[in-house]
């Protein structure tokens, strides 16, 4: 509703300062600021003055503001403390307006009780409230005005107290998300914030228990790091002794990829595994129909034939492309010649082996 001038309903607040503030910083003094909206249901509508930086529990702002009335009954006043990551709720409070507007002049300089998030009354903040163009108000004045501020009214709004509890979950949760780098956040947060809420000696365990679990966690990575590089540098080392070793086999047809999540040949294999089992295969070549030359596959006219069928010999046995064995109940045929270990078994060797 306007008035005669065409000015609304106006709600001016001069922010002076607060005393005998709870301190929420564990180290050196809070930077407090204040903050007031008339609408909880709009978080955006809050206005708030600068930092007072070092303010401590006695912080001075000396900021004004204005704010349009449309039958709001209260003003709702938090002080915070301002941090790099969630701020913190030093206090807050629900001032009637009624009280505001029905005093003379409709000017209040008053001293307002706020409360800490516990519920507890900690600290005054001094406001100046004069209330505008609003129907029903005192305008005239009795005498006059005090000479200093007077005691106001305020109190805790239950929708406004739920509100304070989730920034101060809020605040928790930062704090031991930037503690455990974020991963002790994603696993405990729930039951850590009810915890740390009520309690601030908690808190404290808290931090350092979080800290300890992100040192633990930051030397089991390094640890971790230094054994896979240690893997990797095998891993190489071995794949130029198996490339050099490639040289001496005069059976091996194309190229050789190791299978996968198999392991390369150990140092030694030119002069042990592969010396000793290409004589043996020679051997097997020059045999005259003994059961051992059959089962190796050679002809009568030395002519090589592909092995057929035999149980398949981990333990340095040379196959040649095309060669066939049975593993674990199944039939593979050979797709690369080479001699053979434990751990290139043909169900996992796929650059070796193919199921027939």
């Amino acid at each position: 509703m306007l008035n005669q001038s065409g000015q609304g309903p106006t709600l001016v607040i001069v922010a002076h300062g607060a005393q005998n503030l709870q301190d929420v910083e564990t180290f050196g003094k809070q930077d407090p600021y204040f903050q007031f909206s008339v609408d909880l249901n709009n978080p955006k509508s809050f206005q708030r003055t600068a930092v007072h930086k070092d303010g401590g529990k006695a912080p001075t702002w000396n900021q004004s503001f204005s704010v349009p009335l449309s039958g709001e009954p209260e003003l709702f006043v938090e002080i915070m403390d301002d941090e790099t990551t969630a701020d913190a709720v030093i206090a807050f409070a629900a001032i009637p307006i009624n009280q505001v507007v029905h005093a003379p002049g409709g000017t209040m300089n008053g001293v307002f009780d706020v409360f800490s998030p516990n519920g507890k009354q900690q600290g005054e903040v001094n406001l100046t409230l004069t209330a505008q163009n609003v129907p029903g108000q005192n305008t005239a004045f009795s005498g006059a005005p005090p000479s200093g501020p007077v005691k106001g009214t305020s109190h805790i709004s239950e929708l406004h107290h739920k509100r304070v509890n989730s920034l101060k979950n809020k605040e928790v949760a930062a704090d031991v998300g930037t503690a455990v780098m974020g991963t002790l956040l994603a696993v405990g947060t729930g039951l850590l914030v009810n915890k740390l809420v009520n309690d601030h000696s908690k808190e404290e365990k808290a931090h350092k228990d979080a800290e300890l679990k992100a040192q633990q966690e930051r030397q089991q990575f390094e640890s971790e790091k230094k054994r896979l590089e240690e893997e990797q540098a095998r891993f190489h080392q071995q794949q130029q002794q198996f490339q050099h070793q490639q040289q001496f086999q005069p059976h091996q047809q194309g190229g050789f990829a190791p299978p996968p999540g198999g392991h390369l040949p150990q140092a030694g294999y030119a002069e042990h595994g592969h010396s000793g089992h290409k004589d043996d295969h020679h051997k097997k070549k020059k045999g005259h129909g003994s059961g051992s030359d059959s089962d190796s596959g050679s002809d009568s006219d030395g002519s090589h034939k592909k092995k057929k069928g035999k149980k398949w010999d981990s333990h340095g046995q040379w196959y040649s492309p095309g060669d066939k064995v049975k593993y674990d109940g199944r039939k593979y045929i050979c797709l690369q010649g080479h001699n053979t270990q434990p751990d290139w078994a043909p169900s996992v060797a796929h650059s070796l082996w193919r199921a027939d």
